[in-house]
């Protein structure tokens, strides 16, 4: 209990915020992350996993946490007091060294065809999102039976080069405690972005699966909000309309980004408005039909419709 009330200490200065404490050991913050107006960020001080259930950035320990947010080293050496541990020692710039980001070494690919129980309910739980044969060999989609991500769907991003830049894990088992599991890696890339033309109309969505959904020229946020990569490419690359489309249940933050890229000067800025929870609840056919009936924004539909929403 004293180790829990230290953490919860530790995490209070860290992030500047008082917790709000759930169940007896869970922490909760406002996330520093996407700064979303309510508290989603929580921490489990027993297991020390983290996770901001709006932009699901998280993590396996508090270490990785304080390493996220570039905390003071007076807090790691800190940390490593109440866990017991030597004293915290900075790493020399030649131990920071980031390797280019990779696969789980367990990771294996559901294209392939196996006979394993895993493998059955894998393929099974994609089958219910409406994922296709073609589309697992297209977006190399995979599963993993143990290791960290084990019994989770690994669905890769690559950058235009086809390099990895990014990849979602989510579980396939609903009674998981986290359904999505993001690796510690910079989200500042474009995700499926060796699948873009960017001639073409751009559609933004939240996550992974739902850019399958829509197949054409979707980009998955893995969250709610846009890295700078993307804003820079957008302008860059002359994109003349972009459709948003993030879940039925962030509608405030579907206008928030609207008026930003209107204001950036994209030409034709469409809102999305969903019947469902999102897009890959809704599936291909009728998001087609949803896309064409979008509204297109300027300074009085985005004043209308704010009102509408608040």
């Amino acid at each position: 209990m004293l180790r829990q009330t230290q953490l919860v200490s530790l995490l209070d200065r860290v992030l500047n915020q008082s917790a709000r404490i759930r169940k007896g050991h869970e922490a909760v913050y406002f996330c520093p992350f996407c700064n979303h107006y309510k508290k989603k960020l929580e921490v489990n001080l027993e297991t020390e996993n983290w996770q901001c259930w709006v932009c699901h950035t998280a993590g396996q320990s508090i270490r990785s946490l304080l390493k996220k947010l570039r905390a003071n080293h007076a807090f790691f050496t800190e940390l490593y007091k109440i866990a017991g541990k030597p004293t915290f020692r900075p790493k020399t710039e030649s131990e920071e060294f980031q390797e280019l980001p990779e696969l789980p070494k367990e990771f294996l690919s559901l294209g392939v065809g196996s006979k394993t129980l895993e493998f059955g309910n894998a393929v099974s739980y994609l089958r219910r999102r409406g994922i296709t044969k073609d589309d697992i060999h297209r977006y190399n989609i995979g599963y993993c039976e143990s290791g960290e991500y084990k019994h989770r769907i690994i669905i890769p991003s690559y950058d235009k080069d086809g390099n990895l830049n990014f990849f979602s894990a989510r579980a396939y088992y609903e009674n998981a405690a986290w359904k999505y599991k993001l690796p510690p890696w910079s989200k500042n890339i474009i995700g499926f972005e060796l699948f873009i033309n960017w001639n073409e109309p751009i559609t933004l969505v939240e996550s992974p699966f739902n850019a399958i959904t829509i197949r054409n020229n979707a980009i998955p946020l893995f969250g709610k909000t846009m890295s700078n990569k993307l804003k820079s490419a957008l302008v860059e690359n002359n994109v003349t309309r972009v459709n948003v489309c993030l879940d039925k249940d962030a509608e405030k933050d579907s206008l928030s980004m609207c008026e930003y890229l209107v204001n950036i000067g994209i030409e034709d800025v469409y809102f999305v408005k969903l019947t469902k929870k999102d897009p890959n609840e809704i599936g291909f056919s009728e998001m087609v039909k949803l896309l064409d009936l979008s509204e297109r924004m300027d300074f009085q539909s985005m004043m209308k419709k704010r009102l509408m929403i608040n």
